[in-house]
């Protein structure tokens, strides 16, 4: 959902991205690791996207239901217009063409469609539509529980019913235009601004009368294949609301779990007198512009994504939420992915942006402060996981080159967590390193 520029966009469900380090494959970073010697000698971005990318998730929300639309039926006052259109054509008032007249007969009716038109007993109904998008969540707890933003995990009733619309509406207001100017072919012969006409009124009745009913929603995650990777064969494997805020400009905060799960990669919570204006921040998530790009292969599209920029302001909302401004590139679909300081840890949800397009990409963060507040309500303490632990030192000991002692670690990640996404291809990178003889693990094994 995004807004053209200069307007404010929700970063949510949907420019060339200024990615400081994106994960497509496990090995993909680890090829970029070979030339450094220790782990301070590593970008602060390509460490903390190794470190966060296994806890940033794709998520789903997809609302189903039956679409109903009425027929158009004409009333007394739309056949009267017909008479009124020569009276107006005789007194001058209109050109004396039929053309002309039949272009004034749909221009009256469009302009107060209830008047002209009523729905008939017959509806046209579609059964099994579909609409929804992806936004970011990450993991807190290597039980389940995930945070994202709450516009991620639910439209508005006018959004929803926009968007069923937009799926089936196009198809219908055209066969009722083609319809309607066969009918009066005999009369006129249709030009491109009578079909414009036509498909005005016809869509704005329909627009009017839609109904859907039987609506379900189902909040899903993109789950790692077994053996680690995605791709599009993935499952979306179903997620359930423990906790909503209010979208934004309120505090747009959803606390979601899945249920059945363990050792669960995750991300530490920092606090927010961790970054002040000035530093860096990082987003990760899963920008629209890829996701739904036809230009990328479905694997590929399926990792985050690790953009970074300047902390700029504090700014507070209309609804007296504080958010945190950074110039850091945020997309469609970035929405609810965790935002980091330089050590790592989270210092807010990206919620709002000011549009793919814009020239000056601004993001809104809602501050890690208020997520706690949110998840000491539901009773949820953030844990890092003995996955993301190990996974962390492995990391430190891989990018330094000491791939002997990353080995073991790589291999207790695996055995943890054996649908971790990234943790196969370290183990491969690992044992040719050690083959090629470019290990540097001290003969301690310090």
């Amino acid at each position: 959902m995004t807004m053209s520029k200069p307007g404010m966009r929700i970063a949510a469900m949907t420019g060339a991205i200024l990615t400081v380090a994106t994960l497509a494959q496990g090995n993909a970073l680890a090829d970029g690791a070979k030339q450094v010697s220790k782990p301070e000698d590593v970008a602060v971005g390509t460490r903390l996207a190794a470190r966060s990318d296994p806890a940033v998730v794709l998520i789903e929300l997809r609302y189903t239901g039956t679409v109903l639309v009425p027929v158009p039926s004409r009333t007394r006052a739309f056949d009267a217009l017909t008479a009124r259109a020569r009276k107006h054509a005789k007194a001058g008032r209109i050109p004396s063409d039929q053309q002309s007249q039949i272009k004034w007969i749909l221009r009256t009716a469009s302009a107060n469609v209830s008047r002209y038109l009523k729905p008939a007993k017959q509806s046209i109904k579609l059964k099994n539509q579909s609409v929804g998008g992806h936004c970011t969540g990450w993991w807190i707890t290597p039980n389940g529980y995930m945070v994202t933003g709450s516009h991620c995990v639910g439209f508005a009733n006018s959004l929803l019913r926009q968007r069923f619309g937009a799926g089936v509406l196009p198809v219908i207001n055209a066969q009722e235009v083609k319809n309607y100017l066969k009918s009066i072919v005999g009369v006129a012969q249709p030009d491109d601004e009578m079909v414009r006409l036509a498909g005005t009124l016809f869509g704005g009745f329909n627009t009017k009368n839609m109904r859907v009913t039987g609506v379900r929603r189902g909040i899903g995650v993109v789950r790692a294949l077994p053996g680690g990777g995605r791709d599009a064969t993935s499952k979306v494997t179903p997620l359930r609301l423990v906790a909503r805020g209010l979208d934004y400009p309120g505090e747009d905060f959803a606390l979601l779990k899945l249920n059945g799960a363990r050792n669960l990669p995750t991300v530490p919570l920092g606090s927010d007198a961790d970054v002040q204006v000035g530093d860096e921040l990082y987003i990760n998530g899963f920008p629209g512009v890829i996701t739904t790009s036809p230009a990328f292969n479905p694997k590929s599209k399926m990792y985050p994504a690790l953009t970074q920029g300047a902390f700029n302001a504090r700014r507070t909302t209309i609804s007296g939420v504080p958010y945190i401004q950074a110039q850091a590139p945020s997309y469609g679909g970035n929405s609810g992915g965790p935002v980091f300081d330089k050590r790592g840890r989270v210092i807010g949800t990206l919620i709002a942006g000011t549009g793919d397009d814009a020239q000056e990409n601004q993001s809104y963060i809602l501050p890690v402060g208020i997520i706690k507040k949110h998840l000491a309500a539901a009773g949820v303490k953030p844990v890092q996981s003995r996955t993301s632990l190990l996974y962390g030192a492995a990391l430190d000991d891989f990018f330094a080159r000491r791939y002997r002692a990353a080995l073991p670690k790589f291999r207790q990640v695996r055995a943890l967590y054996p649908a971790h996404p990234y943790v196969a291809g370290y183990l491969r990178d690992t044992r040719a390193a050690i083959a090629a003889g470019r290990d540097r693990t001290p003969r301690n094994g310090a």
